[in-house]
């Protein structure tokens, strides 16, 4: 058996302005693969001859530009073109992946492949929960699994998943196709978090379903609220054992959407959600720390741009700070970044910082001295993957991390990186929604600002044009 493998990963955010290039992704090709995902010894035990394509993933942002995703997928397909008696293709894609000119980027990438090989190859996806799936996608992938924690933390669990399943329809050549239904709601993905209901019972009951005899795999999509596409919403895709099962995967799909919106209203938020001056407010009078804030509406984990400077004019403009030190993470304002870099630590720094892009990112004067210099890791905080630089400067008890890229610090490792310490501080402003494991598990104190931005989520505020109607939320 050979099986090609790759992935082409980008969720993508409708309202971020900024489109995203191919310099903006973080690239693997060949056997640089194997070390990317965790389905290469699957089919290595399987005795499958295994070809490497690409691995590509960037951070949330805006939409991928057609040349980006023209360069990427030519990488993949020109693999495939070269390659002899294929059996099977394996991919991890987000599923939210927007394209300029295109539209859904997994959906073209797919339709391209079967433009190759044809309809009897099996294709297996591994999709993030956040994926907006198009209503054709089960059209040309045979295996599709979402992951099952959120915050994400069985990217590999699922990539061994779906590569079991494809060696299993590979093996017994059967040419099965996903039930899929689409729900006609959105979900912000801070009110959906895998330990707090109702998606822990969803996830039950997904287990439930694959108890049963004839289906091979279930899924719910909580879908990507800040894409506003034809594809925005979420989605339940039921996978087949045998191509005689697929009524039995028909029906439980039906049955699994009916509960899930059944519980459309009992997604809340699980962190305290405040307008952000009270947020504010709350933080620098709670007893213990740290105590993190999020800055929800400029989340660059979700797409949004890293530009808001709201939060930080609201925290130098304070009189009393309650005896709290408090770190603002991290800006991205590449002008105020080069000029930073070129003070040594210990100097006196007095730089403007904010892009003045609109209101809400309307420069500040910060004076205060130069505290450290580091290096931006990318979205899983791995000193491997550096994708920009941060200046840090302390003006009294506030330490402002500037970066010349758009990234959360998401992990321990992202304030080490940046030549700080996390246990200095009592309030700690973070770029995203819900909070990241490690942050998660050192928290004493969680607060959402709802802050505006291309990830505000006031969800009905956000000017959607292209998302099919009536939709939950938008629509009550």
């Amino acid at each position: 058996m050979k099986v090609i493998i790759g992935g082409l990963y980008h969720e993508s955010n409708t309202f971020n302005p900024f489109p995203t290039h191919a310099d903006d992704f973080v690239l693997a090709e060949g056997d640089d693969v194997f070390e990317r995902v965790c389905s290469t010894n699957v089919f290595k035990e399987a005795g499958v001859t295994v070809v490497p394509t690409i691995y590509a993933t960037a951070l949330s942002s805006g939409v991928v530009t057609e040349k980006a995703y023209r360069f990427f997928a030519d990488k993949m397909l020109d693999v495939i073109k070269n390659e002899a008696d294929i059996d099977g293709i394996w991919l991890h894609l987000h599923g939210s992946m927007t394209v300029e000119n295109v539209g859904s980027g997994e959906l073209q990438l797919l339709k391209e492949m079967r433009e190759i090989v044809g309809f009897d190859i099996p294709i297996s996806l591994t999709l993030d929960i956040h994926g907006n799936n198009s209503i054709e996608l089960n059209k040309y992938a045979n295996i599709i699994r979402a992951y099952r924690t959120v915050p994400h933390t069985d990217q590999c669990e699922t990539e061994v998943i779906t590569a079991e399943l494809l060696v299993d329809v590979i093996q017994t050549k059967q040419n099965v196709s996903p039930a899929y239904v689409q729900l006609p709601m959105i979900i912000s993905g801070e009110q959906a978090l895998g330990d707090q209901e109702p998606l822990k019972s969803i996830f039950n009951k997904l287990y439930e379903i694959e108890q049963i005899d004839g289906i091979a795999s279930a899924s719910f999509f909580i879908g990507f609220s800040w894409a506003d596409t034809i594809d925005s919403a979420a989605s339940v895709i039921v996978v087949p054992q045998t191509e005689k099962d697929a009524p039995i995967a028909e029906e439980q799909a039906n049955s699994l959407a009916e509960y899930i919106y059944s519980k459309r209203n009992d997604f809340q938020f699980d962190a305290i959600a405040l307008p952000p001056a009270d947020a504010i407010e709350k933080a620098i009078s709670h007893q213990t720390s740290p105590v993190f804030i999020s800055d929800s509406g400029d989340n660059t984990t979700g797409g949004g741009v890293g530009i808001y400077t709201g939060l930080l004019r609201s925290f130098l403009n304070l009189k009393d700070l309650n005896n709290k030190k408090v770190c603002i993470s991290a800006i991205f304002d590449p002008d105020a970044y080069d000029t930073c870099k070129e003070y040594n630590i210990g100097d006196k720094v007095s730089i403007d910082v904010g892009t003045n892009f609109d209101e809400h990112s309307k420069s500040v004067k910060v004076e205060g001295t130069l505290k450290a210099k580091g290096d931006l890791l990318g979205y899983l905080g791995g000193t491997s993957d550096r994708v920009g630089k941060t200046c840090t400067i302390s003006v009294g008890d506030i330490d402002v991390v500037i970066a010349n890229k758009g990234h959360s610090f998401i992990t321990l490792n992202h304030f080490k990186s940046a030549g700080l310490d996390i246990n200095d501080y009592d309030v700690i402003v973070v770029k995203q929604g819900y909070l990241f494991p490690e942050l998660s598990k050192i928290s004493k104190l969680d607060l959402l600002a709802l802050t505006p931005g291309a990830t505000y989520q006031l969800l009905e505020k956000l000017d959607f044009k292209s998302i099919q109607r009536p939709m939950f939320p938008l629509d009550k």
